[in-house]
C-alpha cells in the first residue's frame, strides 16, 4: 500500500509509511510506545491499561490469581490499547511492554518470585514501588555478576537448543490486536530482538570470559527473530520495533569491533528478512550511539532508529545530516521539560524538536515513554502542538 495521499483523508498507516519514504503527509505522524497508565488514566477520565511498571504488575497480580483473571485481564488490555491510542489521535499503535509470567510465588504484598533456585535455572524476584509506580527486579539469578553461573546455563542452553519455535500461535495476541485495531492505523510489535541484558555484569563478563557461548546465543535470537517477523508480516504487522538496548549516556557498553563481529552481520540478516517480508525495522536503544553509528545506521540497513535519547545528547539535525535516509522516531526529552516544564514550554520544545527535521522522515513522540509523573496537560500540549506543525 503506497503511503501517498489518493485525494481522501489520510490515514494513519499512510502517514507513517510516508515517514519512511520521505514523502510529504498532511500532518507529522504521531507515535508513542509507552504511555503509563497513570498520564492515560487522568487524560481518559478513567483508568486504562495501556503501559508502565503498574500495568506489568497488575498483570502478574491477575495470572498469579488464575489463568481466568489472567486472561480476562489481557482482553481488558486489548481493548483499552485500541480505544486509547485512537481516542488520542495517534498513527500507529503497538501492544505495551508486559510481564506475561506467572509467579511461582507471591513474597508479599507487592514481590513476587518467578523460576526457582533449582539447579541453576534462571529465577528473579520482582517488586512494585507502589511511590514510583516502578515495576523492576530486587534480586536475580545472576546478581553480583555470577557469570560462572551465566556459563553453565549458556553451556545447557546449547545442549537443549532444537531451533526456532515455528508455531503461528506466538503470534495470537498479535494478530487478535491487528484485528481490533482496524487497517486505518500501523501496527509494530516488538519482534527481530537482538542483544544481551547490558544491565547484568555478568553477560558483559561473558563476552570476553565465553565469546563462543555467547554468539551461540545471538545465533538463536537470530533464528528466532526471522521465523517470527516471517509470522508478523502473515498477520499485517507494519513495522518491526526491535534492536536492543546496549549504550549508556556515554557510549556502546562493548566495543565498537565488538559489536561489528557479534551484532553487526546477524543484524543484516534480521533486516534482509524484513525487506523480504515488507516488515521496516527499528532499532532502539537509550544513551550515546555515535561510536557505532556508522555500522548501526548505515551498514546494517535498518530502516529507523527508536528511543532516540535526548537527555544523552541525541540530536536529530545531525543524525539528519548523517544519515539521509534514516527515518527517526521520537526525541522529545520524556525526562525534561516534559515533566518539569510547563505546558507553553513543552509546545516550544515541540515546536524546536520539529523544526530539526522538517517534520519529514520523523514520527513523533517521545525520547521514551511517557512517564507516570508527566502532568497530563503537558502531555496533551505535546500531541496538540505536533498536530499544529506545518510541514
Amino acid at each position: 500500500m503506497s503511503a501517498k495521499d489518493t485525494g481522501n483523508r489520510w490515514t494513519g498507516r499512510q502517514r507513517v509509511l510516508a515517514a519512511f519514504e520521505k514523502t510529504r503527509p498532511d500532518r507529522v505522524p504521531r507515535f508513542d510506545q509507552t504511555i503509563c497508565i497513570e498520564v492515560a488514566g487522568a487524560v481518559m477520565g478513567r483508568e486504562v491499561l495501556v503501559g508502565g511498571g503498574t500495568l506489568r504488575f497488575r498483570e502478574v497480580e491477575a495470572r498469579f490469581k488464575s489463568p481466568a483473571a489472567g486472561a480476562e485481564f489481557e482482553e481488558r488490555l486489548l481493548g483499552d490499547v485500541v480505544s486509547f491510542y485512537r481516542a488520542l489521535d495517534y498513527d500507529m499503535a503497538r501492544l505495551p511492554w508486559r510481564d506475561s509470567r506467572t509467579a511461582s510465588r507471591k513474597l508479599d504484598e507487592y514481590t513476587y518470585l518467578f523460576g526457582n533456585d533449582n539447579g541453576g535455572e534462571p529465577w528473579e524476584i520482582y517488586r512494585y514501588d507502589p511511590r514510583t509506580c516502578n515495576w523492576h527486579a530486587a534480586d536475580t539469578w545472576l546478581s553480583g555478576g555470577n557469570v560462572e553461573r551465566l556459563i553453565a546455563w549458556l553451556e545447557r542452553e546449547s545442549r537443549r537448543w532444537t531451533g526456532p519455535d515455528t508455531n503461528p500461535a506466538r503470534m495470537d495476541v498479535q494478530k487478535r490486536f491487528r484485528a481490533q485495531l482496524g487497517e486505518d492505523l500501523a501496527v509494530c510489535a516488538t519482534v527481530g530482538y537482538l542483544g544481551i541484558p547490558m544491565w547484568e555484569p555478568a553477560w558483559l563478563m561473558a563476552l570476553e570470559l565465553a565469546p563462543e557461548l555467547v554468539e551461540e546465543d545471538l545465533d538463536h535470537q537470530t533464528a528466532q527473530g526471522l521465523e517470527d517477523l516471517a509470522l508478523a508480516a502473515e498477520i499485517g504487522i507494519d513495522i518491526a520495533l526491535a534492536g536492543g538496548d546496549f549504550c549508556t549516556k556515554t557510549g556502546p557498553v562493548f566495543s565498537p569491533s565488538t559489536f561489528e563481529r557479534l551484532f553487526l552481520p546477524r543484524l543484516k540478516k534480521l533486516v534482509d528478512k524484513c525487506n523480504q517480508v515488507g516488515i521496516r525495522y527499528v532499532f532502539r536503544t537509550d544513551g550515546v550511539t555515535w561510536p557505532v553509528a556508522g555500522m548501526l545506521f548505515g551498514e546494517s540497513g535498518v530502516h529507523a532508529y527508536g528511543e532516540i535519547d535526548y537527555g544523552a545528547g541525541m540530536r536529530l539535525k545531525q543524525l539528519r545530516e548523517s544519515f539521509p535516509d534514516l527515518t527517526l522516531f521520537g526525541n522529545l526529552d520524556c525526562g525534561g521539560a516534559l515533566i518539569f516544564g510547563t505546558a507553553e514550554e513543552v509546545r516550544g520544545v515541540v515546536r524546536e524538536n520539529l523544526e530539526e527535521t522538517g517534520g519529514l522522515g520523523h514520527v513523533f513522540g517521545s525520547s521514551n515513554a511517557i512517564m507516570p509523573e508527566t502532568p497530563p496537560e503537558n502531555y496533551l500540549a505535546m500531541l496538540d502542538e505536533a498536530a499544529r506543525f506545518c510541514i
